[in-house]
């Protein structure tokens, strides 16, 4: 009876290591992980920084088409006016 009980006991020991390590790994792991997700933010942070500078881009060349437009048509509207009024 008492070997039993000391290989129980034995028993219980290996599992309690075995779960204490493998607390440890899923502590270790559980901080890498962290680590990870925080420079993937970090990367996601830039990516949408940079999306916002060519979005700046593309407003200020919508804004510079709309202004070109706007001279060559009024340069067209002025030259036909010039044409039908000059005689």
């Amino acid at each position: 009876m008492e070997e039993r009980t000391a290989r129980l006991e034995g028993i219980n020991e290996q599992i309690r290591d075995r779960l204490n390590s493998l607390d440890l790994r899923l502590d270790s792991l559980e901080r890498t992980l962290e680590v990870r997700f925080d420079r993937i933010e970090g990367r996601f942070g830039q990516i949408e920084g940079r999306f916002a500078q060519i979005e700046g881009r593309f407003t200020q060349i919508d804004q510079r088409f709309m202004w070109l437009t706007g001279l060559v048509l009024g340069t067209w509207i002025t030259t036909i006016l010039t044409i039908l009024f000059h005689h």
